[in-house]
């Protein structure tokens, strides 16, 4: 199965670069895939950021964007860690067989992993998600 274009991403210029993919948003019953994921490849030092809001030093929103970003970059560091479950996610989420993903053009996995999660329709999903500690 092979997808159309059927997005774009704007660029730090005008331009638009075409995406090989559409991502679906995220629903309650991702919760469990992702936090698998999240679990098996957890920041050691995210702890820190949470006690950041216990102490009051940042806000939720705040802290929401800083535990998002450390877990997708540990996600990206981890990915032979948690390979067959990412690529089961991104296929759930695109439509697209995880095999057909894993043969896209290099540098797609880690634009689809960070489109879920900027992806503002996410954006209550993902604070919340903060909010589990």
């Amino acid at each position: 199965m092979t997808n159309d274009v059927t997005s774009t991403k704007e660029t730090g210029a005008a331009d638009a670069e075409a995406k090989l993919y559409t991502l679906r948003s995220l629903k309650d019953g991702d919760l469990f895939p992702i936090l698998d994921i999240i679990t098996k490849v957890l920041p050691d030092d995210l702890s820190d950021v949470f006690m950041q809001l216990a102490t009051g030093q940042k806000t939720i929103d705040e802290i929401g964007g800083i535990a998002v970003y450390k877990i997708i970059v540990a996600v990206l560091k981890n990915i032979g860690v948690v390979h067959d479950e990412i690529y089961a996610l991104l296929s759930d989420l695109s439509g697209i067989p995880a095999a057909e993903i894993e043969n896209m053009p290099f540098g797609t996995t880690p634009s689809m992993i960070w489109d879920v999660a900027s992806d503002a329709k996410n954006a209550s999903f993902f604070k919340v998600l903060s909010k589990l500690r």
